[in-house]
This record gives structure tokens, C-alpha cells and sequence, in this order.
């Protein structure tokens, strides 16, 4: 499988006046191949929405302090990371109703995008906002492109961005918690759709979740992020049937279905750490139910064979 993105060894620094205050990505290596959907998955605050935005190289300038991100065999600097964003990486954002401009409409928004980064004029432009509202089975495109955000449902407007993200045909899509602010309905319907597109056109899809349920369906592979760490990887299947890591049986453990009524769910004590500047030793050691003194000291690198890796010095070790 060809890669089309590749992140290595990436950290990412919060800067004030000079001094780094926060490290909220430490050292995260990922592939994404053609075709691929990967699910990165964690708390709020693990850090994945910020490895997306250094992918985009959306960041402010110095805020990758280490390491390399390759999209497409090309390493963009921040300067030039405009000249692959749309065109080679395209996101689509957690709440389809703020990420468009509430005072234009989907049509002008569209229009904006193929002007910019494929110098269209208005009727070309036009035929090809319609051709990609037809792409994600929007009803009567016409309608929906003179429509303003608010006169569409979340559904609608998610299918809209999708199509917007979509329109400069770019390799690798990321999406942001498609789902969250949706029904259960429509969610399905929108994952079924993104799994369609990918079959059609042949992209990598880059899914950042909280929501295990979604990776299950989606994904082919699964990174779990933690306190801005990967400290599970492999396929799909592997590491919901058979998850090494105590963070992943964790999350695992606290989804409803794996409960009857009247058993309580289970919780993962404690919160990510908030500045990770001052963690020794592995991160989540302080929440751990199998943490010895020796976690509080290590903090272990990813490692195993098979295509299921895992950063625990206690891996597999039974709560």
C-alpha cells in the first residue's frame, strides 16, 4: 500500500513569549495509504485534532518543533503547505453548521474554492459545485447551492462540506468528528457515504474520533492517541478483539453495549494530564489499574509485530 501521508516523529510545542509551556504531541508517527481509512481515536484533549491541523499545516509557524509530515511523497513547509491544502489534503470539520459562512450561500461558498484553487469561471464553476453536490446524493443540488446554511439540515450541510472538500480532487481527506453533531440516522448515512466515496475515488481517509462505535464500522486501522502519544496501533479487528493496552480496554469498557442494565458502566479515573511538559514516565500511569513503579519512570516506546503495536511496559497484563 503506497503511502500518502507520512508522519514522523512529529511534536508539536505551545509557545508563549518564547518559552514552550506545552508539548501536546510527542513524538507521533503514522502512515495513511491510498484507499486506507484510519481512525485515531482518544479522550478530548489527546491531541487529535492537532496532529490533523499539522497535517493541513494549519498550525502557526514554529509550532512543529520535531519531526517531518510527507503528503504525497512531498514535505510542504508551513509556507507551502497552502499549495497542498484542497488540492492533495482537504478537511471537513466537526460542526458542518459553524464551518460555513452564515451569510453566503453554499453555492458562493463552493464557488470561492474551485476560483481559487482551480481558476474556473462562474459557469464552469457552477456546473462543477452541482457535479459535486450530485457526488454526495444531495437532492435537487440546485436548490441546496442557492440555499443558505441555516435553511439546511446538519445531514445536509455535512453532505455540502463533504462535497466542498471533495471538489479539487485532493488524495487524502480528514474528517474531524463527521459525526457528532448528528442523529444516529443520519451519521450511518453519512459514514456509508464516505466509505462509498473512498471505493469510488480511490482516497485516504483520515477519521478523528472519540466514538469508538463509528471506527468499528469505518476504519481499517485503528490508532488510539493518548496525552499526544500513539499507544496502540493496528488493524481494526485486532485491537477491539484483543486490546493491549490498558488506555484501549479502557475505552473499550466503558461502552453501553458491553453492559446489561443493570451493571454500571465502567470509567477510566482521572483526566488527561494538561501539560504534558512536566509528565516523566508513561503519561497514563497516574489512571492506570495495573501501573507498578516502574510506569511511573518509563515511558515506552511503540512496539510489536504482526501489525499490532503497543506502548506498555504491562501490555496484556489483566486489570
Amino acid at each position: 500500500m503506497s503511502a500518502l501521508v507520512e508522519i514522523r516523529d512529529l511534536e508539536v510545542d505551545f509557545v508563549s513569549r518564547g518559552t514552550v509551556t506545552n508539548r501536546p504531541i510527542r513524538g507521533v508517527t503514522l502512515t495513511l495509504g491510498a484507499g486506507e481509512v484510519l481512525g485515531v481515536v482518544g479522550e478530548t484533549g489527546c491531541g487529535k485534532t492537532l496532529m490533523g491541523l499539522a497535517v493541513l499545516g494549519m498550525l502557526p509557524r514554529g509550532a512543529v518543533s520535531r519531526g517531518s509530515i510527507a503528503i504525497d511523497g512531498r514535505l510542504p513547509s508551513a509556507r507551502g503547505a497552502r499549495s497542498v491544502r484542497g488540492d492533495v489534503v482537504s478537511i471537513v470539520f466537526q460542526n458542518p453548521g459553524t464551518a460555513f459562512n452564515p451569510v453566503f450561500t453554499i453555492g458562493q461558498q463552493m464557488n470561492d474554492v474551485v476560483a481559487r484553487h482551480l481558476g474556473l469561471r462562474r459557469a464552469a464553476a457552477r456546473e462543477r459545485v452541482l457535479t459535486y453536490l450530485r457526488l454526495v446524493r444531495l437532492p435537487d443540488p440546485d436548490r441546496v447551492a442557492d440555499s443558505y446554511p441555516h435553511q439546511l439540515s446538519g445531514g445536509m450541510l455535512q453532505r455540502a462540506m463533504i462535497a466542498m472538500a471533495l471538489l479539487c480532487e485532493p488524495k487524502v481527506l480528514i474528517l474531524d468528528e463527521p459525526t457528532t453533531a448528528l442523529d444516529v440516522t443520519v451519521a450511518k448515512q453519512i459514514l456509508d457515504l464516505v466509505l462509498q466515496l473512498r471505493d469510488e475515488l480511490g482516497i485516504g481517509v483520515l477519521l478523528v474520533t472519540h466514538n469508538l462505535g463509528v471506527v468499528s464500522e469505518a476504519c481499517d486501522r485503528i490508532a488510539v492517541l493518548y496525552a499526544g502519544r500513539v499507544v496502540e496501533l493496528g488493524e481494526t479487528s485486532d485491537v477491539l478483539a484483543s486490546p493491549s493496552h490498558p488506555y484501549t480496554r479502557g475505552l473499550l469498557g466503558a461502552l453501553p453495549g458491553r453492559h446489561t442494565p443493570d451493571m454500571p458502566l465502567e470509567a477510566i479515573r482521572g483526566s488527561v494530564p494538561p501539560n504534558l511538559l512536566a509528565v516523566t514516565g508513561c503519561a497514563f500511569a497516574d489512571r492506570c489499574p495495573i501501573a507498578v513503579d516502574a510506569c511511573r519512570v518509563t515511558d515506552p516506546a511503540l512496539e510489536g509485530g504482526s501489525g499490532h503495536e503497543v506502548a506498555c511496559i504491562r501490555a496484556g497484563v489483566p486489570a
